[in-house]
């Protein structure tokens, strides 16, 4: 009996992993976007649109390559009645990589790969929070291939397929014993975009992203007594982006309202020899907003800096420390730099997480008030990109 609380517990909180955008969701996804607080769903003028608006591709010249990181630094504290617990500072290093190549007038096709979901958390052996969560850690990794057509001088439409790999997710804590969780899965998804060029100046663009149904396979150690295997489905969300951008003279001002469908991330059915369980998470769906800007300092010269703020999507009744959610708010900075044929581009963001009291959460029933108190958190992010054009 407790064997199977333990299997189907941890199965259930096996994706609520991070926090660096809405969720466990990361939505940086270039040096570039991270310098315009990625209000880039309007931009098409690098490889990262195969992202951010892949009907885009159409109106870029040439054929592009883009490829960097996007660093995530956190620092998160759990303080309570008697103490404080912070995380490990790890320094998380996702890759990126985009590119272009122009078919002919009017098809393009783009090849992106993305870890759009993850990052780690380790609280450690002796923390409060132990016998819910010690370390998490998730990869998802997406490749993602599109086509664009241009329908007209002024509008363009894109289409793509996601293939979605987790390659590592790991899962430690310790609510009597130490328990340890590890498994692998795959699921697809696909992509629609449009890209309108209404004059010179403005454009308007729209990108969906499709929800992706995650199967993973793994086993649950309890260390040193026994081993067992495991699997659950996964719903990941469907998201949703409307942006404009707008140029006057030197300067290019975007702006997006982001959406991520949440509340597909309803429930969780574990399954497993002795019989399903189904536990509820009740996420609800919530809106980022995204406002950028770019300033054409040089020819070889662009100077760049964002603002966002993000809706949390975790209810206090099913609050847990693998997901310390809270709305965030994050200021950024960038340039990039052009010669001949290759850029680079530059970025920092700041991200806080506005303070969260925790005294009602449903994990507390079980393990005797471990979540209660406030959440304190924030990241640095810097970011490095390069660009090629052929």
């Amino acid at each position: 009996m407790v064997r199977d609380f333990f299997v189907s517990l941890f199965l259930f909180i096996f994706f609520s992993f991070n926090l660096y955008s809405s969720g466990f969701r990361l939505s940086e996804q270039s040096s570039k976007a991270n310098g315009m607080g990625n209000a880039m769903t309007a931009i098409a003028d690098d490889a990262s649109v195969v992202w951010y608006n892949p009907a885009g591709m159409s109106f870029l010249k040439g054929n592009l390559v883009s490829l960097g990181t996007v660093m995530i630094y956190p620092s998160m504290k759990h303080n309570y009645n008697g103490g404080e617990d912070e995380i490990s500072k790890v320094l998380h290093i996702p890759p990126y990589f985009f590119g272009v190549y122009k078919i002919n007038e009017k098809f393009s096709a783009g090849l992106g790969y993305t870890v759009p979901f993850g990052l780690q958390t380790d609280w450690g052996l002796n923390s409060k929070t132990s016998k819910i969560a010690t370390i998490s850690d998730l990869v998802v990794n997406n490749y993602n291939l599109n086509l664009s057509y241009l329908l007209n001088e002024k509008i363009s439409l894109g289409f793509g397929v996601d293939y979605i790999y987790i390659s590592k997710a790991v899962l430690n804590s310790k609510p009597n014993v130490e328990v340890k969780m590890s498994a692998t899965g795959e699921g697809w998804g696909y992509n629609l975009s449009v890209f309108y060029k209404y004059d010179d100046n403005w454009n308007f663009g729209l990108n969906y992203r499709s929800n992706a149904n995650v199967k993973a396979d793994g086993s649950v150690e309890y260390v040193g007594i026994l081993k067992e295997k495991a699997s659950t489905e996964i719903n990941l969300p469907d998201t949703f982006q409307l942006g404009s951008s707008y140029k006057f003279r030197k300067w290019l001002f975007s702006f997006v309202l982001d959406r991520t469908n949440w509340s597909r991330y309803d429930k969780l059915v574990v399954k497993k020899s002795s019989g399903d369980i189904t536990y509820y998470k009740r996420w609800k769906s919530v809106w980022a907003y995204r406002f950028g800007t770019e300033y054409d300092y040089k020819d070889y010269l662009k100077l760049r800096a964002g603002f966002f703020y993000d809706k949390n999507p975790v209810p206090e009744k099913h609050f847990d420390s693998r997901t310390p959610d809270s709305d965030r708010i994050a200021f950024s900075l960038g340039l990039g730099w052009i010669k001949n044929n290759i850029s680079m581009d530059f970025s920092y963001s700041y991200i806080l997480f506005i303070k969260r009291k925790i005294d009602s959460s449903v994990e507390d029933d079980l393990f005797a008030n471990a979540l209660n108190g406030e959440y304190k958190s924030f990241a640095h992010m810097p970011s490095l990109g390069i660009n090629y054009k052929f």
